[in-house]
């Protein structure tokens, strides 16, 4: 049974369905957001797994323990620097250890953030070099698990995004910014790697079936920037919108600092894996399928 640490979070969220799809024997947990009944109220900062597993799971021991609860948001993060570490850094260690002690097996999402953003498309070889605070506390998680637990397994994972209309996701903001004449402010040359979220689940579940251990990226070959991400989803689904601009760093309300050339290079566990992630194209043609699948069901309940 695989236990997934902050299930309510995007990638969690979809783990999570891809694993109940398939029969995958698994439990999820939430902090605020329990968006599925069968999920487990859990505090990474004050909790014990193994209360857990014994008042909820019987005291089943959980075959691995996926971390996928963390506060995510770069300007949060900075701002909220000493209750953010204590979430990302201090509670994720202390339950690592516990897992550890279980002898479940540890898997831990990191992120591009460890990069400094200078020369994109990553490897697992290159040297980290965060420059926000985020970044910074997800190295040194990475940095606890690569000396602590030796057949921990790491995920460094690039943009996530759904092919589906209505996820919590860039193609989200893009769409409520069109939607209520806002322009679409991009940073300037910000680029990534565009990686489909049921992939991210696929291959993870492929590399936990393999007992992988070790430090990993997943991302895909859509490397594109900010900006031609949006013009290509407004033409794709608006047909065209003209409020789209960039803007330098200094232009921008950020608190702390911006990755400009992001984006990692996962070729060495799809290579592994022999997995094919998903294109951009087909990423935006089944978005816009499920869009206007979506649209038709709200003209139907109008016109009833």
């Amino acid at each position: 049974m695989y236990l997934i640490i902050g299930a309510s979070g995007f990638i969690g969220n979809h783990f999570y369905d891809y694993c109940e799809k398939r029969n995958i024997p698994v439990c999820g947990t939430y902090y605020r957001h329990a968006d599925n009944p069968q999920w487990l109220p859990f505090d990474l900062c004050r909790d014990d797994l193994e209360e857990l597993c014994g008042r909820y799971l019987k005291g089943q021991i959980p075959e691995a323990v996926i971390f996928c609860g963390a506060n995510t948001s770069i300007d949060s993060c900075k701002k909220n620097e000493e209750a953010s570490f204590q979430l990302n850094v201090t509670g994720t260690k202390r339950i690592l250890a516990q897992a550890k002690k279980l002898k479940s097996k540890c898997v831990f999402l990191s992120s591009e953030a460890v990069f400094d953003g200078e020369k994109g498309r990553y490897t697992e070889d290159d040297i980290p070099n965060p420059i926000t605070s985020y970044g910074k506390q997800k190295l040194e998680v990475e940095q606890y698990m690569r000396q602590e637990i030796e057949s921990g397994l790491i995920f460094r994972i690039s943009r996530a995004v759904g092919s589906s209309y209505g996820e919590k996701d860039i193609f989200q903001d893009f769409y409520n910014r069109i939607l209520n004449q806002e322009e679409i402010v991009c940073l300037k040359d910000q680029s990534f790697c565009l990686t489909e979220v049921d992939d991210i689940s696929q291959i993870m579940a492929r590399a936990l079936k393999q007992d992988l251990k070790g430090l990993y990226h997943i991302a895909s070959d859509n490397y594109i920037s900010r900006y031609h991400l949006a013009d290509l989803y407004a033409q794709h689904v608006f047909g065209g919108y003209p409020q789209i601009i960039e803007k330098e760093f200094e232009e921008m309300m950020f608190l702390d600092h911006r990755h400009i050339k992001g984006g990692l290079d996962g070729s060495r566990l799809a290579d592994l894996l022999d997995f094919h992630y998903m294109e951009l194209p087909q990423i935006l043609e089944r978005y816009h399928e499920s869009y206007e699948k979506a649209a038709s069901g709200r003209r139907e309940q109008w016109r009833t």
